[in-house]
């Protein structure tokens, strides 16, 4: 069989393992979390992707039965009610029509990401007022909830606030006479614990960086939504971006975290080399915020670096596998695995036409296919254990329904009908 007739069959073969929640209960316990990284929502997207509606439907009712029994409220785009939203958006085009709860649902995701956004308009950044990582983010911030917001069908006043949060991050901040990113957080980066702005940082990774409030504002201005300063802010980031990368002897990199210098002097680079390229914090996520942009204002540069950094990135992600070298992608998953990677680099070689992505899509599928166990549960080796959700080995963000999403796009070569790819700001 060739690359694609593998990738479509391990596919298939793990939408058969996902196919119930009582079949994955038995496996791997009961699926109660209302989340869109490793719930029922997160499966169902596979499904409705895949042309499965009993299945699809299977999950979905699982999901409105965990809302039903353990409320959460919204609390960002990878749980609570906005997951299930998500994916109900998510089967409204997979069917053509929304289910009769989207619209509501959507609605009250909109009134939850409206006030979120007037509660961070009312930060202080000049007065040394740092922003919270999960306000912004793509996990669980607006970035994330307005990637949702931009689908839904009543969007329009939710979505503007949404919108004028985030140009309002290029607000910069300014504690005892510095000046600092705007986005600049009192946080540590490991486990984003609290700290202050001297031992902070300014996040780089698209999951929760300020890569995902560009590519956001980037996508949104191409579908028409816009809001006062919204270029200006664009400009500002991508800017940014473009100052605080590295430069490697394979091409362009950027690290996971900026820091002050020794001494409280100006930020740096708070990691020496090129990590792991995934999607969550790798080049690849920051190459394709830079891309969008590029291509929502018409910068040239921008779209030409972001290409430049892809190119490294995979050179370093090939010679780390071939050298078992540091920076390794170990993992199937979406979030810091291959699939991740395999699905960003699909839609950058979709939209440049570039003939060296394109010519990479069948290896970094096959680094998936290398990770096929016919004995896990899942048909995938399972990930790396960590702590909480992050290592789940069915879900969607870091387990076999992400990969096999993925995958099909790889074996069909089509954009996905549903757009599910939306919850990672590819497109």
């Amino acid at each position: 069989m060739s690359v694609r007739q593998r990738a479509a069959a391990l596919a298939d073969e793990i939408a058969r393992r996902l196919s119930s929640p009582g079949r994955v209960a038995g496996l791997r316990g009961p699926v109660r979390e209302l989340t869109l990284s490793d719930g029922a929502p997160g499966i169902a997207l596979l499904h409705l992707e895949g042309g499965s509606p009993r299945a699809a439907r299977r999950w979905l009712d699982e999901a409105v039965a965990v809302a039903r029994t353990a409320p959460g409220g919204a609390q960002g785009l990878y749980r609570g009610v906005p997951a299930l939203s998500f994916a109900l958006m998510r089967a409204a085009s997979a069917a053509g029509r929304p289910p009769r709860a989207a619209g509501r649902l959507a609605e009250g995701v909109g009134e939850f990401a409206a006030g979120l956004a007037r509660w961070e308009r009312r930060r202080r950044p000049r007065e040394g007022g740092c922003v919270a990582v999960g306000t912004y983010d793509v996990i669980s911030g607006l970035a994330g909830l307005g990637a949702h917001l931009l689908d839904a069908p009543s969007r329009t006043e939710a979505l503007a606030e949404v919108l004028t949060a985030l140009t309002g991050l290029t607000v910069p901040l300014r504690v005892d006479g510095r000046r600092l990113p705007g986005w600049w957080t009192a946080q540590v980066q490991e486990g984003l614990a609290p700290a202050t702005a001297e031992t902070g940082h300014a996040n780089v990774g698209l999951a929760h960086g300020v890569p995902g409030p560009l590519a956001l504002l980037a996508l949104a201005r191409e579908a028409g939504v816009t809001v006062p300063g919204q270029d200006a802010a664009v400009r500002v980031l991508a800017g940014w971006l473009m100052d605080v990368r590295q430069r490697g002897d394979e091409g362009p990199w950027w690290p996971r975290t900026m820091v002050l210098g020794p001494g409280g002097g100006p930020p740096v680079a708070g990691e020496a080399a090129p990590g792991r390229p995934s999607w969550c914090y790798g080049t690849a996520g920051v190459a394709r915020a830079l891309y969008l942009a590029g291509r929502a204002l018409d910068v040239p540069e921008w779209r030409d670096t972001a290409v430049a950094a892809w190119h490294a990135a995979l050179a370093g992600a090939r010679r780390a596998h071939e050298g078992r070298a540091a920076g390794r992608l170990a993992e199937a998953g979406l979030c810091h695995g291959w699939s991740g990677l395999l699905q960003a680099t699909w839609r950058m070689a979709h939209d440049t036409g570039d003939p060296g992505l394109r010519a990479a899509l069948p290896w970094l599928a096959g680094r998936v296919l290398e990770l096929a166990d016919p004995e896990a549960p899942f048909a995938l080796t399972p990930p790396l254990p960590r702590a909480g959700p992050a290592s789940d080995p069915a879900g969607f963000l870091t387990g076999a329904a992400g990969a096999a999403l993925a995958l099909r796009t790889f074996a069909t070569d089509t954009a996905p009908a549903t757009g599910w790819d939306r919850a990672l700001l590819l497109a």
